[in-house]
């Protein structure tokens, strides 16, 4: 009898534990907007290689770079991709993004005075 009542009661529990995961998924907003700033932005050279590393980043649903402001806005799906997500991929490409420093190869294939103000020199920029 114990025995029944206990597999009973563990089973009531996992089975309210799956509802409450679901409801967490359902409660989480279909998009969200996210400010990351661009470390060692250099100039507009450097705009088209931030557009094509967001626009094949799985969940960002549209952007808009700042030039002045060195950022990009970002409107992404929660629930496939994140802010910290979407940085590395731009640090990946080259591109320093809210602290997480660039790939170094990634670097290297930049204009060059890009690549100069990420490696943290004179940028030489006439843009």
């Amino acid at each position: 009898m114990k025995r029944t009542i206990l597999i009973t009661a563990l089973m009531l529990f996992m089975v309210s534990f799956t509802f409450a995961q679901k409801e967490d998924k359902k409660s989480m907003p279909k998009q969200a907007t996210t400010v990351i700033q661009l470390d060692k932005f250099c100039c507009k050279s450097e705009v088209p290689i931030v557009e094509k590393t967001l626009a094949y980043e799985k969940g960002v649903k549209g952007f808009e770079v700042s030039v002045e402001n060195k950022n990009v806005t970002v409107v992404y799906k929660p629930k496939s991709t994140s802010p910290e997500t979407i940085a590395k991929a731009l640090a990946k490409a080259g591109v320093e993004a809210n602290g997480i420093e660039a790939d170094a190869r990634a670097i290297e294939k930049l204009p060059t005075c890009c690549k100069n103000t990420a490696k943290g020199l004179s940028s030489g920029c006439e843009h």
